[in-house]
């Protein structure tokens, strides 16, 4: 067994000395008499298993991490919009031209995710709500706020009361460090 794997392993610098041959060379780090072949790895993070206190809190987990996972596509597109309208806007001199720019967003996004967000249950609202807040580094009432009309602010932020949650919150991390930990474990199998 031993023979084998020196074997392999002899077979498998002598490949790397066929590859620095060929006008590729490996980056090697030199320490007195010997040679060390180098390489950078991706990162990555380890995260031990979650232990759940019973069975309970463990479903609550599941059910946290299925709502994230269905608004987590919309609180992306939400951050990627904001900054694009936010790039647009700035190009723009006058206050008319922005104005007619935010509508013309609105209907779009109107036409484009009405029907899904209606579906949305009042738990993965209030998620989105914070993940949005995330994205953008704004809570949603100052976003409507600021594309809309403080009126319309005030008005949705009490629609969303009668729900149970409200449009001001803000996204912290060690608040939400389950939705954080969840959000993370999605970026990373991207």
């Amino acid at each position: 067994m031993k023979r084998i794997l020196v074997a392999f392993f002899i077979l498998g610098f002598s490949n790397l000395a066929i590859a620095q041959t060929e006008g590729q060379m490996l980056p090697i780090i030199v320490s007195g008499n010997d040679t060390f072949i180098t390489c950078t790895l991706q990162e990555v993070v380890i995260v031990s298993r979650r232990v759940f206190k019973d069975q309970q809190e463990q479903f609550r987990f599941n059910q946290l991490k299925r709502n994230v996972i269905a608004v987590y596509p919309y609180a992306k597109e939400a951050g990627a919009l904001f900054r694009d309208i936010n790039q647009q806007l700035t190009a723009m001199d006058r206050k008319k031209e922005r104005k007619l720019y935010v509508k013309e967003k609105e209907k779009e996004l109107d036409q484009l995710y009405t029907n899904s967000l209606k579906n949305l249950t009042v738990t993965q609202g209030d998620i989105l709500v914070k993940l949005i807040a995330r994205e953008t580094g704004q809570n949603v009432y100052d976003l409507i706020k600021e594309f809309k009309n403080p009126v319309s602010a005030f008005y949705w932020n009490k629609m969303s009361g009668f729900f149970g949650y409200s449009l001001k919150q803000d996204f912290d991390p060690q608040q939400h460090r389950d939705i954080e930990m969840i959000i993370r474990a999605i970026e990373g199998s991207f």
